[in-house]
């Protein structure tokens, strides 16, 4: 862990009324397990949208986004790579279509590239969104 992030997680508990540095990690890894139990996609196809910021110039993590892309270019419908205006970091977003163990192991992927990579998410079953879409098209 650096020193930033050890610095970081303890302004934190101080200023949200933690006792400390491992209640916020001892919530934040509760929160994580729950969010991978999650069962709404289990056995489905599902459609995710990843997006993935990191700082400006960083080849390494540059490098393994790439490597990333290259392992899933099966599921991984697009990618985009945008640097933030002065260079104040770089945003890779990925839609992604596989089956929703696939994607979980997609965002451990991007999530493992480095601990500087902050990784947001949403996930929709494939066949809901179908449904949804028919939905709105018979009420037009």
């Amino acid at each position: 862990m650096t020193e930033r992030l050890r610095d970081d997680l303890d302004t934190f508990a101080e200023e949200h009324g933690y006792t400390g540095r491992s209640e916020v990690i001892r919530e934040a890894c509760q929160s994580l397990l729950e969010e991978y139990q999650e069962t709404d996609g289990e056995d489905r196809r599902v459609l995710a949208t990843v997006t993935a910021v990191f700082g400006y110039d960083e080849p390494e993590i540059e490098r393994r986004m790439m490597d990333i892309r290259h392992e899933f270019e099966a599921s991984i419908r697009s990618n985009s790579h945008n640097c933030l205006e002065g260079n104040a970091g770089c945003v890779e977003t990925f839609v992604i279509e596989a089956a929703y163990d696939n994607i979980l192991r997609f965002i451990g992927t991007v999530r493992g590239a480095d601990e500087s990579v902050s990784v947001e998410y949403t996930v929709v079953p494939v066949d809901v969104m179908k449904a949804q879409i028919n939905e709105r098209q018979n009420v037009n």
